[in-house]
């Protein structure tokens, strides 16, 4: 992705520097409705005119919510046969391409807009099909694992985030992992370039467990696959076995197949392991949260997020969370870094969940230190304060501010010629 310039700058008649916005969004409801948010109130209370553009043809009640935007550009049927097509044949790169093409005219105008704001990891990625000059960048870092499983790596984010004007981050843990130098695991962030921005998470509630009431509930939670540690977590279940201290065990993983196809190798170990009697695998849904409040203790397996937000949800309705230490920072945050564990070492965790179990009060302990910490991700602040400081870093980028104005030939929200 080019660095941000093109259209900072310019001056609308209320004093803003922004005047059109082009909001990038996936699939991803946890991370599209702040952001849904603040467009709603910046067309309220900045007269600023705001085009969505959603990159997945299905998606949950987030980006359906945008309907109520002026302009919302989604995939064509067209694009979506061709991705049906590209299914049964075998010919993966044949959707490859139309999806690139397909990103590439929705994104022609882009250089008519003020900014450019993406919702997402994967949203930041598919930028790279703007055409140059490009507007300043906005980048949304949401507290969901699924946004890096489904595209760049860590890597490869860090580089694009690197060129946006600001990244907006939902809770102080993550803000200051953006700006920790990369050589000591970090994005390697300009601290001047990050903006701590909490939005809002629903309270989960308590409602009856699944299982027997007698019986411990031990839930996991992601992609089924690699990335998310869906292997890890069935490892661990093997190793403390369907009991601990004459109680019962039982495990459930929340969460739909991985798109790097290893959801399918994680059900074979299921199998293989002979646990399917005691791990259950359920899709990911709008009940995540309560699903969460049910456990008796959420077990983080991922090998990627540090700060993921099923590890948020649970730690809000006062569910204990350990796990492997590239997915639990919010224990650091908790000052219970002994409960990290290290080198994807499932004996190690298997002996930490044991130990949880058999002894609820100090489950319970962790469980009200861990939702201190993650108090900082769930108080939402004003529209207002985020949108001034996306005009201040708008205003800031280098740029040509006629650049934006002048191209702008269009109409008001009309897509470029020839996009579906």
């Amino acid at each position: 992705m080019s660095p941000p310039g093109g259209s900072a700058g310019a001056t609308c008649d209320h004093g803003g520097v922004i005047r059109r916005l082009l909001l990038v969004l996936d699939s991803s409801g946890d991370s599209a409705t702040s952001l849904l948010d603040l467009a709603r109130w910046a067309m309220a209370e900045r007269d600023v005119e705001v085009v969505a553009v959603v990159l997945e043809p299905e998606g949950d009640a987030g980006p359906r919510a945008i309907d109520d935007l002026a302009v919302v550009r989604r995939p064509t049927p067209a694009l979506a046969a061709v991705r049906v097509t590209a299914e049964i044949t075998g010919r993966p790169g044949l959707a490859v391409r139309a999806g690139r093409a397909w990103r590439r005219r929705v994104l022609a105008d882009a250089d008519t807009f003020d900014v450019v704001v993406a919702g997402s990891a994967a949203a930041l990625a598919a930028l790279d099909e703007m055409a140059l000059p490009a507007p300043p960048v906005v980048a949304h870092l949401p507290l969901v694992d699924e946004a890096w499983s489904r595209a760049r790596r860590p890597a490869d984010l860090a580089g694009r985030l690197a060129d946006a004007a600001l990244t907006v981050v939902p809770a102080q843990p993550v803000a200051r992992w953006a700006v920790r130098p990369r050589t000591e695991g970090g994005l390697g962030l300009d601290p001047d370039r990050v903006r701590h921005h909490p939005g809002p998470l629903d309270p989960p509630r308590r409602h009856p467990r699944a299982g027997p009431d007698d019986a411990a509930l031990v839930v996991g939670c992601g992609p089924v696959g690699w990335r998310a540690g869906t292997d890890l977590f069935l490892a661990v279940a093997a190793e403390v076995g369907p009991e601990v201290a004459g109680r019962a065990v039982r495990w459930m993983w929340i969460g739909d197949d991985d798109a790097d196809g290893t959801g399918a190798d994680a059900r074979i170990d299921l199998r293989l392991r002979g646990l399917a009697d005691r791990v259950r695998i359920t899709p990911d849904g709008p009940d995540r949260a309560d699903r969460l409040a049910a456990a008796d203790l959420l077990v983080v397996t991922g090998r990627v997020d540090p700060y993921p937000l099923p590890a948020v949800q649970a730690a809000l309705a006062g569910t204990p969370v350990v796990g492997f230490a590239p997915g639990t920072a919010l224990l650091d945050e908790a000052g219970h870094p002994e409960h990290r564990v290290a080198d994807l070492d499932t004996s190690a965790l298997a002996t930490e969940v044991a130990t949880l179990l058999a002894d609820p009060d100090r489950g319970r302990l962790l469980a009200g230190d861990l939702a201190r910490a993650a108090a900082s991700a769930t108080t939402p602040l004003a529209a207002a304060a985020l949108w001034d400081a996306i005009e201040a870093a708008v205003a800031a980028a280098p740029g040509d501010p006629a650049l934006v104005h002048a191209a702008a030939g269009r109409g008001a929200g009309e897509p470029p010629e020839g996009a579906p």
